[in-house]
């Protein structure tokens, strides 16, 4: 009996950890369980942040409301109205589209934009292995989760499962860079134009196809068009802005209504916190690492320097930091060879995704 139920066992793991689909489905739900019970659980002990700006309020009493902080609430807004003030248009029209499609069929606005976010989720984790795979060769199911681990618990990932576009993103991206890879470059080509029209970032993601192409010696003809092609996302929200606002570019002028732009350098230099110097340091390590094996992964670290440096101000700048994936891909590819130290990065990271999971929950972080 003993053997039969060990053997069953044994085909169910190797079902599991054999199947990429089932293995991005399996952990994904385990991280949107826990931190759907740990941010709830901490908001039983924990006082919350008093601040109505902070919080997602227009469904009283659902339960999951604190999945639904800071940004959250406006992408919501957008969803269920449109945008009614040139201030929401610095936040990019995709992810709230999806959310007021789900919407008609899903009465809360607040479950749809959820159910957004944790698909798209469950499609990078399951496009995340695609890519391990295909640039670190023939790794065991046993290296394919040590490597997910270093992704999903990612010190911001709590991101990926709240109501932003993070997940959404996310999922576009690594897609792109997993068809790029796989010289599918139609299929990138598309997934970067709905990436452009998710988020600002989003033309990274399209420069990095750029650059991949380039890499892959394809001609002038190819590169260039995967860089018109997957700027149409931005360019057709662009000329949404001039139809209602008559100013194609709102979405950058609108930035400054939520402390971008404006300030200077010397404000920049003393808003800069612990986190701040531990993702710029983490770029910068990136980009040292990948230019000798993948200068594309490189040169796209280093764009996300241009976040502070351009913008002028850090809110959000650790969120943002979770796109830029040579830096998870980096941390694999090095503790690989040095299994001694993986535990303990892991531990550091599973701790600080906790305290940005708590600390989002209860209002007191944004990004």
């Amino acid at each position: 009996m003993k053997n039969i139920i060990k053997s069953k066992f044994i085909n169910i793991k190797k079902l599991i950890t054999d199947n990429d689909y089932l293995l991005a489905l399996l952990v994904g739900l385990i991280v949107l369980l826990s931190g759907t019970f740990f941010g709830w659980y901490n908001n039983k002990v924990v006082p919350l942040n008093t601040d109505s700006y902070a919080r997602y309020t227009l469904e009283a009493g659902n339960k999951l409301s604190y999945m639904s902080n800071w940004d959250g609430p406006n992408y919501i807004h957008i969803a269920t109205h449109g945008y009614t003030s040139s201030s929401l248009t610095n936040f990019f029209p995709l992810y709230p589209l999806l959310v007021h499609g789900v919407n008609q069929i899903v009465s809360s606005p607040l479950y749809s934009a959820l159910i957004v976010s944790w698909v798209a989720f469950l499609f990078a984790v399951f496009f995340f292995i695609k890519i391990i795979k295909l640039i670190f060769k023939d790794i065991n199911y046993t290296e394919k989760i040590r490597a997910l681990l270093l992704f999903i618990f990612f010190p911001t990932a709590v991101f990926f499962i709240a109501t932003y576009t993070e997940s959404l993103l996310a999922a576009l991206a690594l897609g792109a860079i997993y068809f790029t890879l796989k010289k599918r470059f139609y299929l990138a080509s598309v997934l970067t134009i709905f990436s452009s029209a998710t988020h600002l970032t989003g033309e990274f993601v399209v420069l990095l196809i750029m650059m991949m192409s380039w890499e892959n010696r394809h001609s002038i003809k190819r590169f260039l068009s995967v860089g018109v092609v997957g700027s149409l996302g931005l360019l057709s929200y662009a000329i949404y802005l001039d139809e209602k606002f008559h100013k194609p570019l709102l979405f950058i002028s609108s930035q400054e209504k939520h402390g971008w732009i404006h300030s200077s350098y010397l404000q920049l230099l003393n808003s800069i916190d612990l986190f701040n110097i531990i993702f710029i340091i983490l770029l910068l390590l990136s980009a040292v690492y990948w230019w000798s094996r993948k200068r594309s992964f490189s040169v796209y670290s280093l764009l996300f320097l241009l976040i502070p440096i351009l913008g002028r101000e850090f809110g959000g700048f650790n969120r943002y930091i979770l796109m830029a994936f040579p830096v998870q891909l980096m941390f694999y590819g090095y503790l690989k060879k040095r299994p001694a130290l993986y535990p303990i990065v892991l531990a550091l990271f599973v701790i600080t995704w906790t305290y940005f999971l708590l600390q989002y929950a209860g209002g007191y972080v944004g990004g």
